[in-house]
């Protein structure tokens, strides 16, 4: 006779099983939505913040509280986004968008009050006007800068026609400078007097979604996905001109343009020369840094990108030229500041090590986003005139 076995059930232990196990899928479907809805919340930020297309100059930040001969002295705005600049020794231009300024070191600063060694270029600024820093640090144009005599020529490229300043020269080597996002043409006129002085024909372009001219399909910034291509349209028409060496020059997001453009045209046997000013290499790079900035959960981030991707059509792969660095086989000049807040210096440092014998890369301290030639003028014009030189 077969002996019975009893089985004894713990309820308890199995009700506190169903408990820890209902728990964990509750909390599992509450981190997911978390997750999800923090993405979907955060691509709306992204599109926002880092694909719309903006041309507003930003608030007035700083007050002027006194002028003298060659002196200014400024406060914050109670109120205002902090201008953090204010107390930083460089070189920045001040304007009311009427007239112009340009401010050199710090003198003093007590009480909230900084005054400042000032130049003023243009216009009249006044006791008690609200004024904004400008890291072009020159108004308008470059007859207005520097007295320059140029030309507003005017280029075919895919979606309609766009605008140029073109100063000439008496040489065959041409350099084609691209401004970021946000900004405009005004981003040459730091550099387009040297330029001048190296006898090389300059031209600042616009390109599409710029002020005036033709917008993208899409409406978006596509960080050099895209607009390499009216970069193409520029070299055109400078080679249709007689010119013979290309050196190409971009700032911040006009680097990833000028980059893309070197691995994509046809064209891109003419260059002789790249100069890029902290360039965004890597966009997807660039929007984790910014969540990072913000504190945003890296969870988050990766749900974000993954939904902007499907909502807004950004294809991360094909704004990431870092990737594709050693394809690369030009001498590159490469600026970017150590405290860069916008576009990570790290991905100017493995663009670097990727390409040791071609990248030569200058970092400056304590300069931010697009800061290294108001913080060390003469070391990056110098620094550019020999590269110049070397290429050409």
């Amino acid at each position: 006779m077969t002996p019975r076995t009893t089985v004894t059930i713990d309820m308890r232990s199995v009700l506190n099983n169903k408990i820890v196990r209902y728990t964990v899928i509750v909390l599992v479907v509450f981190v997911l939505i978390a997750i999800v809805g923090g993405g979907w919340y955060f691509s709306g930020v992204l599109e926002k913040d880092g694909l719309r297309v903006d041309h507003e100059p930003g608030e007035f930040r700083v007050k002027i509280t006194d002028i003298g001969p060659d002196t200014i002295t400024l406060r914050q705005i109670r109120g205002a986004e902090e201008e953090k600049n204010l107390s930083l020794s460089a070189i920045w231009g001040i304007t009311d968008d009427d007239n112009y300024g340009q401010l050199g070191d710090v003198i003093s600063e007590i009480d909230g009050l900084v005054t400042r060694e000032f130049t003023l270029l243009e216009g009249e600024l006044q006791v008690g006007s609200d004024v904004r820093f400008d890291r072009g640090s020159f108004p308008h144009d470059p007859y207005s800068a520097y007295g320059l005599d140029y030309q507003e020529e005017f280029f075919s490229a895919p979606l309609g026609e766009l605008g140029a300043w073109y100063l000439e020269a008496d040489s065959n080597t041409w350099a084609i400078l691209v401004h970021g996002r946000t900004s405009n043409r005004n981003s040459s006129l730091k550099i387009i007097d040297d330029l001048e002085r190296l006898n090389v024909h300059s031209l600042t372009i616009d390109y599409r979604n710029d002020e005036d001219a033709p917008a993208s399909e899409s409406g978006y910034y596509e960080y050099g996905a895209t607009e390499w291509e009216d970069v193409e349209s520029a070299v055109r028409l400078a080679l249709d001109n007689g010119a013979e060496d290309i050196v190409l020059i971009g700032y911040s997001m006009g680097g990833g343009i000028v980059v893309n453009y070197q691995l994509k045209s046809e064209l891109f046997g003419h260059t002789v020369g790249i100069v890029l000013d902290a360039p965004m290499l890597n966009f997807g790079r660039t929007i984790d840094k910014g969540a990072e900035e913000r504190s945003v959960p890296a969870p988050i981030t990766f749900a974000a990108k993954l939904i902007a991707a499907a909502r807004f059509g950004i294809d991360w792969g094909a704004v990431d030229f870092l990737a594709q660095a050693d394809e690369l086989d030009i001498p590159i000049l490469l600026f970017h500041g150590d405290e860069d807040n916008t576009v990570p210096i790290e991905t100017s440092n493995e663009f670097a090590i990727v390409l040791p014998g071609t990248v030569e890369m200058h970092t400056f301290k304590g300069a931010g986003h697009g800061q290294s030639w108001n913080l060390y003028r003469s070391e990056y014009e110098s620094t550019l005139a020999d590269f110049i030189d070397r290429v050409r």
